[in-house]
């Protein structure tokens, strides 16, 4: 008998559309790469609509004013389009004044390619950390709503370790705290990446971990966040739904991008049909009616229902 899950909580999908050779790990492996965005997307755009599920789609910039007429089918799906960023530079790599040009230039471009500016931001390769927190402040500043950058445990190559797993409003001189101690709260809301307390913390969030872990584990973390009253926020690549991307590269490379990808849309398959997924601005619509983020943030987000064509920053 299968088992039955609680289906009242609504989790996030997200996909981070970009060149998969933008990839950290990859860069530097390809001289002239196949472009697989269409083909990508289109498998992703498939099993979106065979589960009638809205996604949240964050897009370079520099893809958007490449692809303008694909950004704009993903959008007239019904899909959440926000920013990650506008050249897949991390923030490591980027100053203030850099960052806050960026994003200029993504919003202008998803704006040209959908007429809608984006809400919510994603950097790249998760890089808003301790060392990176001058970013929230530009980002409430450039009008954005929401981030979804901060992954809750420490990895190799970017997390904040102890940070909270579900949204919050973030507090400019405390940014990785939910703590009602913490001042200076303002109406951006970080929205984190997810990690279950199952056994230990367990990254379940999606892109590699995913790949990696059987589904039953999946299920078993996104069960463990949801019967605690708290979304799962997870996201994947449009390439790692393909397999034709896989290149021949060194081996911890090759595991670390390529591992579990011909088994990736299966169990986004299970995923779906096991519990409800919706936008990010879907969870915080509703994150926002049981009091875990501020009211006054959520009223200004307009529509509800995954979609965003008429959305614009008051």
């Amino acid at each position: 008998m299968l088992r039955q899950y609680d289906t009242s909580v609504t989790n996030a999908i997200s996909f981070d559309l970009e060149h998969w050779h933008s990839a950290t790990l990859l860069s530097d492996e390809v001289d002239d790469p196949v472009d697989h965005i269409a083909d990508s997307v289109s498998i992703v755009l498939e099993l979106l609509r065979r589960h009638d599920v809205r996604a949240t789609f964050f897009i370079v910039g520099e893809l958007a004013d490449e692809y303008p007429g694909l950004v704009r089918n993903v959008a007239d799906a019904g899909h959440e389009i926000a920013s990650h960023g506008h050249t897949h530079t991390p923030l490591f790599d980027l100053t203030p004044d850099s960052f806050e040009a960026e994003l200029q230039l993504s919003s202008r471009a998803i704006e040209d390619a959908t007429g809608v500016e984006p809400l919510g931001f994603r950097a790249p390769n998760f890089s808003i950390t301790r060392e990176t927190r001058w970013a929230f402040p530009i980002l409430e500043s450039s009008g954005y709503r929401y981030d979804s950058s901060v992954f809750p445990v420490r990895t190799p190559m970017y997390g904040v370790f102890g940070a909270p797993v579900r949204p919050y409003n973030v507090s400019l001189d405390d940014p990785f705290s939910s703590s009602s101690e913490s001042t200076a709260r303002c109406e951006l809301v970080e929205c984190p990446l997810s990690v279950a307390d199952t056994r230990f913390p367990l990254p379940i969030a999606g892109g590699f971990y995913a790949r990696l872990l059987p589904v039953s584990v999946l299920k078993e973390g996104i069960d463990w966040l949801n019967r605690h009253g708290v979304p799962a926020n997870i996201y994947f690549h449009p390439w790692e739904l393909n397999p034709d991307v896989r290149i021949d590269c060194s081996m911890p490379k090759r595991f670390v991008s390529f591992t579990g990808i011909e088994k990736t849309e299966a169990k986004l398959d299970q995923l779906f049909t096991s519990f409800d997924f919706g936008t990010v601005r879907t969870m915080l619509e509703n994150e926002a009616t049981a009091g875990s983020v501020s009211r006054q943030n959520t009223v200004r987000f307009g529509r509800t229902d995954g979609t965003n064509h008429t959305e614009h920053r008051s």
